[in-house]
């Protein structure tokens, strides 16, 4: 997914608490507000999970999902050729199994024989039909296919032999089909890369790896994100936009848990549009959802304390918190060819950008500014749920004393020289209250720091031109494999072209990342590579590292089964319901 702007308020000083009763007195006054407009009906059944999406649904379709709620919504009711496990791990799915040859090019997929898609009318009076590689080579096709205009065009178009000569022939109106993709037979499908690419099993386990019946697509064209027909453990009931979405029991899903009971074990799911977050609250502590994933920063100190955890009375619920894989960070441009790198001392100083780094307090912002919602970046760029986390590396910790000490080296010292620093950052009273504390904590050692807003779009479009030296973003992991990090240090992803906008460029990052592509190397061999780059970069200091995102879940108590994992999923397919009073007020 990339760079990201989070429009999350905050106040703007920067290491202020907010009185509890004031925060009290904010949620009274909220209660005779809150009764205006939609407000969901409590949860009555014990077979149905009720939960809300405040940014809405503009599709159902899985070729269009590129945000959370579409995400999570398409996660229902699709399934790919593998699938990520509790730990992040590829498993298994519709693919029993797979294998990968010499020249680590060519992938064979062998199918189960029993998955069954939704029972829709799509397919005429047999109401449903198995699953076979077809499908499979349609789907992907259709993720290529310019007419589709799906968002994850990216995730194939150069990855697979012919992907790119496809989509150019359907932007030009005419047909045919991918030459990488084959068939072999109806349980046995083979797709050839353009080169060895060891993450490819990973990015199948995004949406635009589900797959889907070509009679749906024929039967409701442009309608078919209205009426979704997939294979997944929840089929599609009914939608009124902008108010709910309801989901029902697969009675054909094809997984069974470890006593042979068929999954999943809810008969329901609702899905609520309540867009005002604050509201979205409220009637969760009055038993109207089961689960809210954020909670409203008006409410934040009132619920939680600062080490994250919950305040009576709130502490009734329960909470599942994990780090996201999601890390923010100060960008800093390397690339002296550029205006803003020849006139900024950060692109030749390595010492000065180490001083950065050891000057921020990481601890403080996390707890003081983010109530715990945060894990500080200690341990430099891969997230500690990503697969590959080496919590043996070991990053920048708050030491200014080091800091003063680097800034000597650099020829600045106590900041003497050094020309005041500019860092720009989109318009999120988050950012900026994070920002000012960072401007305040490097005042102390000596360097002087301005800070500059502007629209994110805008903001993005310097960062990727190289018009900055120093700016504000975050990336977040498109898919649990340490590769879709650390493509962001290597001389073929300089932008514009690719993620890499600090534009650092070095012969061993790229000889490293090379060669971690092969899929003929096991994981550990793998992740030594990448936690070399990591070495390699945290002594380059491209970043300013600040810390690492952190999902949440807030649930009722009597909800089982929910689980939370850094790539902020929602499987429900394991969830369910304990026969107890469900929370009223």
């Amino acid at each position: 997914m990339g760079s990201s702007q989070t429009y999350i308020a905050v106040g703007a000083s920067a290491m202020r608490f907010v009185s509890s009763l004031t925060v009290g007195l904010a949620i009274c006054s909220f209660l005779c507000s809150s009764c205006v407009g939609h407000k969901p009906a409590p949860v009555e059944s014990l077979s149905e999970f009720m939960y809300n999406e405040p940014d809405g649904i503009l599709s159902l379709d899985p070729a269009q999902a590129s945000y959370r709620s579409a995400l999570w919504t398409t996660s229902h009711l699709f399934n790919g050729l593998v699938e990520l496990d509790s730990a992040l791990h590829i498993a298994p799915c519709i693919a029993r199994s797979w294998s990968v040859d010499e020249s680590g090019k060519r992938w064979t997929f062998r199918l189960r024989t029993d998955v069954q898609f939704h029972p829709d009318a799509c397919f005429g009076s047999r109401r449903t039909r198995l699953v076979t590689a077809h499908d499979v080579k349609y789907s992907l096709e259709r993720i290529l296919d310019a007419r589709t205009k799906s968002t994850g065009l990216w995730a194939f178009r150069t990855t697979i032999v012919g992907a790119d000569a496809f989509h150019q022939a359907t932007r030009a109106g005419t047909s045919g089909s991918v030459e990488g993709i084959t068939v072999v037979n109806d349980s046995v499908i083979s797709i050839q890369l353009t080169q060895p690419f060891a993450p490819f099993l990973a990015v199948l386990t995004m949406p635009y790896g589900s797959i889907i019946p070509r009679e749906a697509i024929e039967a409701y064209g442009a309608e078919y994100g209205r009426h979704p027909v997939g294979t997944g453990p929840f089929m599609f009931g009914t939608w009124n936009q902008d108010r709910e979405l309801t989901l029902s029991r697969n009675p054909q899903y094809f997984k069974f848990d470890a006593s042979g009971r068929r999954l999943p074990y809810l008969d329901k799911v609702r899905i609520s549009f309540l867009r005002d977050p604050k509201s979205e609250f409220l009637e969760f502590t009055k038993g109207a959802f089961d689960m809210i994933s954020s909670v409203d920063e008006s409410f934040t100190p009132s619920v939680f304390d600062p080490q994250g955890r919950l305040r009576p009375p709130y502490n009734r619920f329960r909470v599942l918190r994990t780090a996201a894989n999601t890390i923010e960070y100060y960008g800093i441009l390397m690339d002296t060819t550029l205006p803003a790198g020849r006139t900024s001392p950060l692109a030749t100083s390595k010492a000065l950008r180490q001083a950065l780094n050891h000057a921020i307090d990481r601890h403080r912002i996390v707890t003081y500014l983010l109530s715990g919602r945060g894990i500080p970046a200690y341990h430099g760029v891969l997230p500690p749920t990503m697969p590959g986390f080496n919590d043996s590396i070991r990053g920048y910790r708050y030491d200014p004393e080091r800091a003063r000490r680097l800034l000597a080296e650099a020829g600045y010292p106590n900041g003497r020289g050094l020309p005041k620093l500019l860092l720009q950052l989109g318009n999120s009273q988050r950012t900026a209250s994070i920002a000012e504390a960072v401007q305040a904590q490097l005042k102390e050692v000596g360097i002087d720091v301005e800070l500059r807003q502007v629209d994110f779009p805008q903001h993005l479009s310097m960062v990727r031109a190289g018009e900055l030296a120093l700016w504000r973003t975050s990336w977040i992991g498109d898919y649990p494999d340490p590769e879709n990090f650390m493509a962001l240090f290597i001389s073929s992803t300089i932008a514009p072209k690719g993620p890499n906008t600090t534009r650092i460029n070095r012969r061993d990052l790229d000889s490293l990342y090379d060669a971690a592509l092969s899929p003929t190397l096991d994981e550990a061999a793998r992740r030594n590579l990448y936690s070399r780059m990591e070495r390699i970069v945290i002594e380059e200091a491209p970043w300013v590292f600040l810390y690492y995102h952190v999902v949440l879940r807030v649930f009722q108590p009597h909800v089982k089964g929910l689980t939370l994992d850094g790539s902020d999923r929602l499987i429900l397919e394991r969830v369910s319901k304990s026969n107890r009073e469900i929370v009223s007020q």
